[in-house]
């Protein structure tokens, strides 16, 4: 597809390398064996791991299936979340807390086993619906940490994952995310891409459109009831809106010409994205719009191409990729298209910027020795970098999740990209969904 670029424009072909081929980055910003976490540019802490082990409390009307699948999902919830390494019991001491329904005096047996928490869970169905009776307890000690009864009237998924979230908020003070979802443009078997979602560990997923064709750089607003993306629906690349809440879809940005890379302010009052507005070299600007006033300004002047923005967690600054150099870069700005300054200086490619939800750190695409495009980090002054994924194979379009612990992008490999997680710190690098076929661009939910 590279070479049936309509424009001839470096844009359409970064776009085409960024959604079709990977999207270019720049030189290696750490020797390949820099693999520690800079805590100069990383402040949050990546190695917090607390040791739970889960027990059942048994189930009353649901099948065994059912019961396997609930409490499996309980455990990999846990985990995925990265705050917990779960530790499993010796059957005798799984079934002596179990059938004391995980007392105070049943969980001081393990107080010196090193656990930090015991979690137990307990199924029941009824005419009401399915009820998870959810309780953590101190094995210290035996005094409950959490209790709480969730039911729901459809997926069992639906009550794990708040149980899940509600046992990040008490370790870590942290709002979890395994609530959250995950937008992506998925390739279709025959021809074309659409817009689908998914839970954040990969399961639930879910196709929105049926339109099979190209698309790409979805991003989703605060409420979650609206995403938007870019779509050649009509031939030409304009910006969508779709409503999760009616299923309905409208155009929100279709100017002549280029429409394209969306991205949502944290409290989703305002869309920055960049538009040719039919210019003869296609060059594209940064825009922003109000959704209250339904209004466009323009914030970049530099007639050169400007893509890719993204918000700073507090709205009141831009990271976006410019070429206005001579090679794409990444640049920030304030809000208002004042105070432009570049902050990537090491390679000739840096693209796909993502500032994360705590404001320290930007990740962005970077391009190794071997001209591989790899994940970097940043931070917000450029002043430090580093680089988190290596290997073979070509990472793009990094996002952060919702509280900042860990990044999505995707994975190339022998021509076929999935979708991937690892901690900030580069570790633990895992494949997420069975997606069959290519996915580009994912994007978390915002909350």
């Amino acid at each position: 597809m590279k070479g049936n670029s309509p424009t001839g424009t470096w844009l359409y072909r970064a776009l085409l390398l960024s959604l079709i081929a990977m999207f270019f980055g720049g030189e290696t910003c750490l020797p390949t064996n820099a693999r520690a976490v800079n805590l100069n540019v990383i402040t949050s802490q990546t190695a917090l791991f607390f040791k739970l082990s889960f027990v059942s409390l048994g189930a009353r009307n649901l099948s065994p299936s059912d019961i396997r699948y609930a409490n499996g999902l309980i455990v990999r919830d846990l985990e995925e979340t990265g705050y917990f390494e779960m530790v499993p019991l010796a059957s005798g001491v799984q079934n002596s807390l179990s059938n004391m329904f995980l007392t105070g005096d049943s969980v001081r047996q393990l107080a010196n086993s090193g656990l930090e928490g015991v979690v137990g869970a307990q199924l029941i169905k009824d005419d009401l619906g399915t009820h998870l009776v959810g309780i953590v307890r101190d094995p210290v000690n035996g005094t409950v940490l959490l209790s709480r009864k969730y039911t729901t009237t459809g997926n069992i998924r639906v009550i794990v994952h708040r149980f899940v979230d509600d046992i990040v908020f008490q370790f870590t003070g942290f709002k979890g995310v395994a609530d959250a979802r995950i937008a992506f443009i998925g390739k279709n078997h025959r021809r074309g891409y659409d817009l689908y979602v998914m839970d954040f560990d990969g399961e639930g997923l879910h196709r929105l459109t049926w339109d099979r064709v190209l698309a790409y750089t979805p991003a989703w607003s605060l409420s979650r009831h609206l995403i938007v993306y870019t779509s050649y629906l009509h031939s030409e690349p304009q910006i969508l809106s779709y409503d999760l809440s009616t299923g309905r879809r409208g155009p929100l940005a279709r100017f002549p010409g280029l429409n394209i890379t969306p991205d949502f302010s944290r409290n989703s009052g305002m869309l920055a994205m960049a538009l040719s507005k039919s210019q003869t070299s296609q060059n594209t600007e940064i825009y922003s719009y109000g959704m209250k006033f339904h209004k466009f300004e323009r914030l970049t002047y530099s007639h050169s191409n400007n893509l890719s923005p993204a918000w700073s967690p507090d709205g009141s600054q831009i990271v976006f990729v410019s070429d206005r150099d001579g090679h794409p870069q990444i640049f920030v700005m304030d809000s208002d298209g004042s105070n432009e300054h570049r902050i990537s200086f090491t390679g000739f490619y840096n693209v796909s910027p993502s500032w994360s939800p705590r404001g320290d750190a930007i990740a962005y695409v970077c391009m190794n020795e071997r001209h591989r495009p790899k994940i970097c980090l940043t931070t917000p002054t450029g002043d430090r970098s580093l680089q988190l994924t290596h290997g073979s194979g070509q990472d793009d379009s990094p996002d952060w999740s919702p509280d900042g612990r860990t990044i999505i992008f995707t994975h190339q490999v022998k021509g076929h990209s999935y979708i991937e997680k690892m901690f900030l710190d580069g570790t633990h690098i895992h494949r997420l969904g069975s997606f069959t076929h290519s996915v580009i661009t994912p994007v978390w939910a915002v909350r």
